[in-house]
């Protein structure tokens, strides 16, 4: 009887020691507050996996789009990027995770990419892969986006990419598109204003309108 009262012990300690875990777990979020589209610069590195020798490749000029993924994903697509002697539209990052971390978001890649990838042009289908860095990829509210990541369509190399940007405001300069909220001016068809409207035919904007 004893050893199963602490077997049973034994049990619950550990079972308040699982939900403490998962408790303290850091949870990924969808944020649509960092949606949209990033401008900015990658600085560029060429690595030799064979050698392992790194080569700068200078800087470039970069978009990228976060946007909605499927089920609690979010996804880092590449915008109008070049690898070699290929030209892509687009390169997604689709299984992508935002970890809070006080006032930014930690970029975590759940699967890497790894998929066959269309060139601009239509003419050829490349096998492409690639990987974020958790540890130097953040986003935060104020518009601030830093990706590190690697693009490769060889097995011998691939590219090292710094990205830095901010996020592009909207082309209007409106976010969002608000009704008109405020109180008509209704006349009577004598022409005195009313504060009270009821049954009846009156001025409204210039138009007679039947309540």
């Amino acid at each position: 009887m004893k050893i199963y009262h602490k077997i049973l012990m034994l049990l619950v300690v550990l079972c308040a020691q699982v939900n403490m875990m998962m408790a303290q777990e850091v949870k990924p979020e969808v944020v649509p507050d960092v949606w949209g589209t990033y401008e900015g610069e990658a600085t560029t590195e060429l690595f030799n996996r064979t050698s392992e020798t790194k080569t700068p490749s200078g800087k470039k000029k970069m978009v990228i789009e976060i946007s909605k993924g499927e089920r609690l994903f979010t996804v880092f697509t590449l915008k109008d990027v070049t690898i070699g002697q290929y030209n892509f539209s687009s390169i997604p990052f689709k299984d992508c995770f935002l970890l809070p971390n006080n006032n930014k978001w930690n970029i975590d890649a759940y699967n890497n990419l790894d998929d066959e990838v269309t060139t601009k042009d239509k003419k050829y289908k490349v096998w492409l892969s690639g990987s974020i860095d958790k540890e130097k990829s953040f986003v935060d509210k104020d518009g601030n986006l830093e990706l590190s990541f690697f693009l490769s369509f060889k097995e011998d190399s691939h590219i090292q990419y710094e990205f830095k940007g901010k996020k592009k405001s909207n082309p209007t300069g409106i976010d969002h598109v608000n009704a008109d909220k405020k109180t008509p001016v209704v006349f009577d068809l004598q022409g005195r204003r009313v504060s009270k409207v009821g049954k009846g035919v009156y001025i409204v904007n210039g138009k007679k309108v039947v309540f």
